[in-house]
C-alpha cells in the first residue's frame, strides 16, 4: 500500500472514531478531487505532495473538526499553488469553501512576495488569519506539519521560519488554548533555534527517566489508593516537564533540582466539587507548597482554561504538580476554543457563538488599528495575544476579568457604560487611589459614582481596554455629533431670517422631505450636520428650500458657466469654489485628480461641483454642465489615486515595487492583482500623493523596472 493510502487509512480510521457514514462519503469527495490537484507533485522530503494534505487533516482530525475543516485542509493549497480555479471550486463545494481557500491563499502569497520589514509581513498574516476561523486553524496545522518536516531545508529559511512561528502562531495558539499544537510548535522551534541545548536537556530527561518514571507510579499509586477510599470515578495521566518548558527554566537561571514541577500528574473526574474534594484529599496526605496552589476554575485563563494545580511534596522527597479538572475541562485545557468547533458541537450554535466571541478579538484589534505605524500595530497585536490577565472583585465578590494594567475606569466601563460615564473616584481595598491607578491581582474596587457625571477625554490617555476606549469615544462622538447638529440648525435659521423667511411655513414636513431628497440625506438631522461640516453652505440650503417652496428656473448654473472658477482650499482641508455661495467641490472617484493635473468642473444637481481630470472619459467636455476651473497653489496635503502597473507574469517582483515607492513621496496604501490582459499581469496601485509632479515621478521609476511593461492611470 502506498505512503498516502496509508496515511488516508490513518485519517478515516481517526474521523470514524466520531464521524458518520454519511460525512466521510463528503470527506472522500474531498480526497478525490485532492488526488486530482495534487498529481504528480512532490515536497523537498520527496514524498508525494498530497501526504503533506493528508497529514494536516490528521492534526484536524484530532481535535475532532467537522467535515468542512478536515475538506478545506485537504485541498487547502490548491488555489495558492494555482492547481484550481475560483470558479470550479464554488462549482464543487460552494461559495463558503471559496472564502476559506482564499484566506489561505492570500496568507501564502503576501510570504512569497513580500519581504518587507517584519512587523509590516507579521500584520498582514494576522489580519488573514483573523477573516476566517477554519482558515485559522488550518494554517496552524499546516506551520506544524511544515516544522516537523523542515530539516530539508536550509538553515536560514528554517530560521525565518521558527521566528514567524514564535511571534505569530505560538501566540495565537496560546491565545486560543489549543495546548497540544502550541507545546508541538515550541519544541520543535527550539528544537531547530538550539539543537545542541535541546539534545543537552533531551539527555537529562533521558538519563533519569527510569528513576523519575518510578516516582511517577509510586505518587500515582499513592492518589489511586485517596480516591478508592473515598469512592471517586477518576481516571489519571502522568508526564514529565516538556524539554520547551524545562530549557526556558535552566535559561532563567533554575537548577534542575529546582524545577518543581518536573514530574507531574493530572486527575480527572466527572464533576467540579470532586476537583476540590479531590485537591483537599491529596492536601491531607502531601504537605503543599506555600503560594503554589491555583484554582483556574473559579478564575479561568482568558482562554478558557480551567483547572486546580498544586505543587506537594510527594513520595521519596520528590516534588509533584498535580492537575485535577474535570473531562470536560480537560478537553477544553487540551484543545482550546476548537473544542468548540468539533463535528460533535457543529449544530449546536450557542458554542459557535462561544468561539465568534473568542475570535472576535483579532478583528475588533485589526479594525481599531488601521495605522500606517506597524511596529505599534504588532506591539498592541502581541500583547492582545500573550499577555495575562488579573481579576478583580466587586464588593459583592463578583469576578471581572482584565488584561494587566487596567485602571479603575476600565473596571467601570467593563460593568456597564452608564457606569464608566458617571464615575468620579475609586477605593481599592478600601483606599482612595486615582482614576489612573494600575490594578493588581486580587484587588477589590469599590466605584464612587455621580449622576449627571461624564467622562473626560483624558482617560484615553490611560485606560487599557478597547471597550473603555470605544465608549468613552463614543460618548463623545454622540455629544459633539448633537451639537453639530443644533450648530447646523441655528445657521440654517439665521439664513433664513436675514432673507425674511417665516421658518414654521417653510420648515414643514413635507418640505423637509424634499430637502432630503435634494441632498441624498436619510433625515434633517444629516442636512443639519452637513451645513456645520461646511458640506453645505446655509445660503445653498434656504435657496434649495426656496426653490421647492417656489419652483423656478436656477440660474446658479447659468452664473457658473459664465465664469471660469478657481477651487480653493478652506482652514478645515475642504475644498471650495471661490464666489457663487463658496460652492462645494468633490474631487471626482473616476479619474482621482491631483493637485497639477489639468481639470474640469461638472456641475451637479444638490452636490455641488465634482471636480475631474479635463481627459477624464467619464464626463463629455461639451457638456452644458462643464466649467473650467484651476488649482491654487495647495489644495490638500495628500490626494488618493490609482494607477495600473503592467507585469511580465514570469516574475514576481512587487517587493521592487514597493522598493521604488518608498523612495518615493508617495505612499502606496494597497496592491491589487486585477488579473491579467494575457500578455501580462495587472497591479493597481492605491496611492496618497502630494501632487501630480511626484506621481509622475513614481510612475517614471515604475517604468525604468525591467519587468514592468507599462504604468497607466
Amino acid at each position: 500500500m502506498e505512503t498516502k493510502e496509508k496515511d488516508y487509512e490513518k485519517l478515516k480510521s481517526i474521523l470514524l472514531s466520531y464521524m458518520d457514514s454519511k460525512s466521510l462519503e463528503i470527506i472522500d469527495e474531498y480526497y478525490n478531487y485532492a488526488l486530482k490537484i495534487y498529481e504528480g507533485m512532490t515536497r523537498l522530503t520527496k514524498e508525494e505532495y498530497i501526504c503533506h494534505a493528508i497529514r494536516v487533516s490528521t492534526i484536524l482530525a484530532m481535535l475532532k473538526m467537522d467535515t468542512t475543516t478536515i475538506g478545506c485542509a485537504l485541498i487547502h493549497e490548491g488555489i495558492t499553488l494555482e492547481k484550481v480555479t475560483p470558479e470550479e471550486i464554488t462549482e464543487y463545494f460552494g461559495v463558503d469553501v471559496l472564502t476559506i481557500l482564499n484566506s489561505i491563499s492570500k496568507l501564502s502569497h503576501l510570504k512569497r512576495t513580500f519581504k518587507g520589514n517584519d512587523t509590516d509581513k507579521y500584520r498582514r498574516i494576522v489580519v488573514g488569519l483573523s477573516e476566517n476561523p477554519i482558515s485559522l486553524f488550518i494554517k496552524l496545522a499546516d506551520r506544524l506539519d511544515n516544522l516537523r518536516t523542515m530539516y530539508v531545508h536550509p538553515k536560514e529559511h528554517i530560521l525565518d521560519v521558527v521566528d514567524e512561528t514564535e511571534k505569530i502562531y505560538i501566540p495565537i495558539a496560546h491565545r486560543l488554548g489549543i495546548k497540544t499544537m502550541k507545546s508541538e510548535l515550541e519544541d520543535l522551534c527550539l528544537r531547530y533555534s538550539y539543537p545542541e541545548l535541546y539534545n543537552e536537556v533531551l539527555e537529562k530527561i533521558d538519563a533519569s527517566k527510569e528513576e523519575l518514571e518510578k516516582s511517577l507510579y509510586k505518587m500515582r499509586d499513592e492518589i489511586i489508593n485517596i480516591l478508592n477510599e473515598h469512592e471517586i470515578k477518576y481516571e489519571i495521566t502522568y508526564r514529565v516537564k516538556s524539554v520547551r518548558g524545562i530549557f526556558n527554566k535552566l535559561k532563567a537561571g533554575k537548577k534542575w533540582e529546582e524545577i518543581y514541577d518536573l514530574l507531574g500528574l493530572r486527575v480527572l473526574v466527572e464533576k467540579t466539587e470532586e476537583c476540590y474534594l479531590v485537591v483537599g484529599l491529596i492536601h491531607s496526605k502531601f504537605r503543599p507548597i506555600p503560594k503554589r496552589f491555583k484554582d483556574y476554575i473559579a478564575n479561568p485563563k482568558n482562554n478558557m482554561y480551567q483547572s486546580l494545580h498544586t505543587t506537594v511534596f510527594g513520595v521519596d522527597g520528590n516534588i509533584f504538580e498535580v492537575q485535577i479538572r474535570t473531562y470536560e475541562m480537560n478537553e477544553v485545557a487540551e484543545h482550546g476554543v476548537a473544542s468548540h468547533w468539533s463535528y460533535k458541537e457543529h449544530t449546536d450554535g450557542s458554542k459557535k457563538n462561544e468561539l465568534e466571541m473568542k475570535l472576535a478579538q483579532f478583528r475588533t484589534l485589526i479594525e481599531v488599528n488601521d495605522m500606517e505605524d506597524n511596529s505599534e500595530f504588532f506591539k498592541d497585536l502581541n500583547n492582545s495575544i500573550t499577555k495575562e490577565f488579573i481579576y478583580i472583585f466587586t464588593p459583592k465578590g463578583d469576578i471581572i476579568e482584565l488584561p494587566v494594567d487596567s485602571t479603575p475606569i476600565d473596571f467601570a466601563y467593563k460593568i456597564h457604560s452608564e457606569v464608566g460615564n458617571t464615575t468620579i473616584g475609586a477605593l481599592v481595598n478600601g483606599k482612595q487611589v486615582s482614576l489612573d491607578y494600575k490594578l493588581q491581582d486580587g484587588d477589590i474596587v469599590d466605584l464612587r459614582r455621580e449622576k449627571g457625571h461624564t467622562p473626560s477625554k483624558a482617560w484615553l490617555k490611560f485606560v487599557k481596554t478597547e471597550s473603555a476606549k470605544s465608549r468613552i469615544r463614543s460618548y463623545f462622538y454622540k455629544k459633539e455629533k448633537d451639537k453639530s447638529i443644533e450648530t447646523g440648525n441655528a445657521l440654517l435659521k439665521e439664513e433664513l431670517k436675514k432673507k425674511h423667511i417665516n421658518i414654521n411655513e417653510v420648515l414643514t414636513e413635507e418640505n423637509i422631505t424634499k430637502l432630503c431628497e435634494e441632498l441624498s440625506c436619510d433625515n434633517f438631522d444629516e442636512v443639519c450636520l452637513g451645513i456645520s461640516s461646511l458640506k453645505y453652505t446655509p445660503i445653498m440650503v434656504v435657496n434649495k428650500l426656496n426653490d421647492i417652496v417656489n419652483p423656478k428656473k436656477d440660474d446658479t448654473i447659468e452664473k457658473l458657466l459664465e465664469n471660469d472658477v478657481v477651487v480653493k482650499d478652506t482652514p478645515n482641508g475642504k475644498i471650495l469654489i471661490a464666489g457663487y455661495g463658496d460652492i462645494l467641490t468633490n474631487l471626482a472617484n473616476c479619474c482621482n485628480p491631483v493637485l497639477g493635473d489639468e481639470i474640469v468642473g461638472y456641475i451637479t444637481k444638490g452636490n455641488g461641483v465634482t471636480i475631474h481630470r479635463k481627459d477624464c472619459k467619464m464626463i463629455d467636455a461639451n457638456g452644458e454642465r462643464i466649467i473650467n476651473a484651476e488649482w491654487n497653489d495647495k489644495v490638500m496635503d495628500k490626494y488618493i489615486t490609482n494607477i495600473k502597473v503592467y507585469i511580465d507574469p514570469s516574475n514576481e517582483h512587487l517587493v521592487d515595487i514597493i522598493s521604488v515607492a518608498t523612495k518615493s513621496d508617495v505612499l502606496v496604501t494597497s496592491i491589487n492583482n486585477k488579473g491579467n490582459n494575457k500578455v501580462d499581469d495587472i497591479y493597481e496601485l492605491v496611492c496618497k500623493v502630494k501632487n501630480k509632479e511626484s506621481l509622475d515621478k513614481f510612475m517614471n521609476d515604475l517604468r525604468g523596472l525591467k519587468f514592468v511593461s507599462k504604468v497607466e492611470r
